[in-house]
């Protein structure tokens, strides 16, 4: 903590903070991205074998689930995260 700070939300600059809501779009993005990802190397064919494998399903679960999260985090506002 800096010298003069006589309460810890005097100690930080608030206006530099992430929110949750711009937490919930960043994760919502990269969720977007792994699913996306994972959809588009398995129609461009970057492996031998056709179809979804289970490493492709837990990507897309894993894509949805941040989705999830992200969206809850976007409900919560702009407290800061």
């Amino acid at each position: 903590m800096s010298e003069g700070c006589t309460l810890p939300s005097l100690c930080y600059n608030v206006r530099a903070m992430v929110t949750k809501r711009q937490l919930g779009v960043i994760v919502i993005a990269l969720g977007v991205l792994v699913a996306l990802g994972v959809t588009i190397v398995d129609f461009i064919g970057a492996g031998k074998w056709g179809g979804f494998g289970p490493l492709q399903r837990i990507g897309i679960g894993l894509g949805s689930a941040a989705i999830a999260v992200g969206c809850v985090l976007f409900r919560l506002g702009d407290r800061p995260a």
